[in-house]
């Protein structure tokens, strides 16, 4: 039975569809971890490398003779030269090596195809066949993969609550460089001639003028590559006896690489997981500290169940972690001063700084941070840029007035909301169409946007910045959904130059 893929490109279709699959089925049923594995692997291991070769080489291998001629593979023999080299000649030549001996007559040429013992040559290929893109294909995926990886991590500090190395990032990312490359193999193998086009051929017997070692080199090269595969799978999940490493994470109170705390009060306890996985061989003595600022000063704890942080003091404590075990941590922990902060976790080791995760968190004065929509949304108030230290409260007449407005989805569904923004009662409105909004804001009169918090990332901070005549005025954010109303007030006083 013969199978041949060369009229339409199906073998992209289905890569580009199995990831599309692959997609949705995160998103929308994340709790089928079986199909998640079985498309995960070659999404991450085969896809990427088998669109970017497609891209690269859209042609079937082709081979030339010394004068740059296109002929026949070495493998193509017609009925008559095969039953030839089975039978062997009136010489008493033993079957199987005529071919050896001479060329083959084709257009009246003679094309000699192995070499032989007057010094000629093999036709020489251009292009990959089958084998070799599959080998590459995995070699390239290896490669794209970490690169795609390598490029998220440097986003991470951009957007905190979306960005970075978190799955759906990562989802995405692979899924657009698939489908960008995948159109892109798609379009040039679509305008290659059918001939010399590349194409999938599936023949579930080995083919007649195999020899013996022939098959047997096919077997062999095919389990080695399954057995490449698994070896590479042993080398990650089992790291070699040789190597030493200290695993270092923080988690999510669900005990995930997700939900860390992003917005807290003054002094509002939050807690996260970290953890500290020992692989040196040995009994390991680390040094763990929580810090705002590395020039603070040392407050050495007993433990993280309840520690406090400011710019001037940061907490640490000594972790004793025995040799292949692993230690997490809970640690409740607050902040002393309102602020838009890189909150950091450093790792040390025999003195020296080893490892260093952070995250992004705001610190908000009571008032200017709350739960919105049944608990469904933090919304927010604050200085320029979103950080809550910069909210002034007393500026000059020609001084611009600079507020952020923002909110966080803390669930997976879409929330459709109205937020309003106003200078004592308005009376007159506006529609808010972009971000951000300047100029001048006369007393009663406000702006107002419909918007929705999406289930995989936060809306604003949106800056807004305007003028007010002297006086003492009283800002007012209003976010308004089904479920009711949510005010954030700032009073400020303008004062004249």
């Amino acid at each position: 039975m013969k199978l041949e893929v060369r009229d339409r490109p199906y073998d992209l279709y289905a890569v580009i569809g199995a990831s599309l699959v692959l997609v949705l089925i995160i998103l929308i049923f994340p709790k089928l971890d079986v199909i998640r594995i079985i498309l995960g692997l070659p999404f991450i291991l085969f896809f990427p490398g088998y669109v970017l070769i497609c891209a690269l080489y859209p042609e079937r291998k082709r081979y030339f003779d010394m004068d740059g001629k296109e002929v026949p593979p070495p493998s193509d023999k017609d009925e008559e030269e095969q039953e030839e080299e089975e039978k062997g000649d009136e010489s008493g030549a033993v079957p199987g090596t005529r071919r050896k001996d001479r060329g083959r007559a084709r257009d009246g040429k003679i094309v000699v195809k192995d070499n032989g013992d007057d010094g000629s040559e093999w036709p020489k290929g251009k292009g990959l066949d089958g084998l070799e893109r599959i080998a590459l294909s995995l070699g390239l995926s290896i490669a794209i993969t970490p690169l795609i990886g390598l490029v998220l991590n440097y986003t991470y500090d951009w957007a905190p609550d979306t960005l970075g190395i978190r799955l759906v990032p990562i989802l995405v990312s692979q899924f657009a460089f698939i489908l960008i490359v995948g159109g892109l193999a798609i379009y040039k193998r679509v305008r290659v001639p059918r001939e010399e086009r590349f194409a999938i051929v599936i023949d579930l017997k080995f083919p007649q003028d195999q020899t013996l070692t022939d098959k047997v080199l096919t077997v062999g090269i095919i389990v080695m590559m399954v057995l490449s595969v698994g070896l590479l799978v042993y080398i990650i999940v089992v790291p070699r006896e040789g190597e030493s490493f200290t695993e270092f994470y923080i988690l999510g109170p669900n005990h995930k690489a997700e939900g860390y705390p992003r917005n807290l009060l003054l002094d509002e306890s939050s807690f996260i997981y970290i953890g500290i996985g020992n692989h040196e061989h040995k009994n390991m003595n680390y040094t763990l500290v929580m810090t705002l600022d590395p020039l603070a000063r040392n407050d050495t704890q007993p433990s993280f169940d309840n520690v406090t942080i400011s710019r001037n003091l940061q907490p640490a404590m000594e972790v004793i972690v025995p040799d292949e075990q692993t230690v997490e941590l809970k640690c409740n922990f607050s902040i002393l001063e309102p602020g838009s902060y890189k909150l950091r976790f450093l790792l040390f080791r025999d003195g020296g700084e080893y490892r260093d995760l952070h995250i992004w968190v705001r610190v908000f004065q009571d008032g200017y941070l709350k739960n919105a929509a049944e608990e469904r949304i933090e919304f927010f108030m604050a200085g320029v840029g979103g950080d809550p230290s910069l909210l002034p409260s007393v500026v000059d007449d020609e001084t611009p007035l600079i507020i952020s407005i923002g909110a966080r989805n803390m669930l997976q569904e879409d929330i459709w909301a109205n937020i309003t923004f106003s200078i004592d009662d308005a009376n007159i409105w506006m529609p808010l169409h972009g971000a951000p909004l300047s100029g001048i804001i006369e007393p009663g009169t406000g702006t107002f946007l419909e918007t929705a918090f999406n289930t995989t990332s936060s809306w604003g901070p949106v800056d807004v910045a305007l003028f007010l005549p002297e006086g003492e005025w009283s800002l007012v954010v209003d976010l308004r959904t089904a479920s009711g109303s949510t005010k954030l007030v700032h009073d400020v006083m303008v004062v004249g130059t």
